[in-house]
């Protein structure tokens, strides 16, 4: 399956999750973040922004979310948007609850939550 297509089926997903929690798993190198995120709609931003030149094309994810601090308190997120860059983005496995992407970066495992 053609990257353009990966993408466009992890944008339908999320179409599908609005109103809902998602539980985002970002693993990056050694790292991992989760966030709660309640999903208000899905945008996508195209490389050729033209706003600004820099900006990568990526999925964005609206609503609001909350994350755990190194002290184990749940914080919000600092933005309403959520990015996931849709560079070399391909879907590893996608279920009605569940959709497991990688990008050159980070491995993402966004699940419904209850």
């Amino acid at each position: 399956m053609s990257e353009h297509n990966d993408i466009q089926q992890v944008q339908d997903w999320l179409e599908q999750q609005i109103g809902k929690i998602l539980i985002i798993e970002k693993q990056e190198l050694d790292d991992t973040d989760v966030i709660h995120f309640t999903l208000s709609a899905v945008d996508q931003r195209d490389q050729d922004n033209e706003i600004d030149d820099y900006l990568e094309s990526a999925l964005l994810l609206r609503g609001e979310g909350r994350t755990q601090n190194a002290d184990g308190e749940s914080v919000p997120v600092p933005s309403d948007t959520y990015e996931i860059i849709t560079h070399d983005l391909r879907i590893d496995e996608a279920t009605d609850q569940r959709v497991r992407l990688n990008t050159e970066r980070a491995t993402y495992t966004l699940s419904v939550g209850s």
